[in-house]
């Protein structure tokens, strides 16, 4: 069996980033995180109004719940530099 070939010494690490762009990734995720939030906790109001009986107290709770998280989230991974 032959060895792998390695790597000349001047290769540049890869980044994990096809693009070329290293921040990419992190806007994704920070816009993820944002737009999942709001919508999974909405969700969950809305089960949440449906199982009561109310008309859309909890969904709208959801909605503002999953968006304050999601800012916290954001915050606590990207904004404490």
């Amino acid at each position: 069996m032959s060895k792998p070939a390695n790597p000349p010494e001047n290769f540049p690490p890869d980044k994990g980033s096809k693009s070329g762009t290293s921040g990419e990734g992190h806007v994704w995720s920070m816009i993820g995180t944002l737009v999942s939030g709001p919508a999974v906790w909405g969700a969950v109001g809305w089960f949440a109004d449906q199982w009561f009986g109310f008309e859309r107290t909890l969904t709208a709770f959801g909605v503002i719940v999953g968006f304050l998280t999601s800012l916290y989230i954001v915050y606590v991974r990207y904004g404490r530099g």
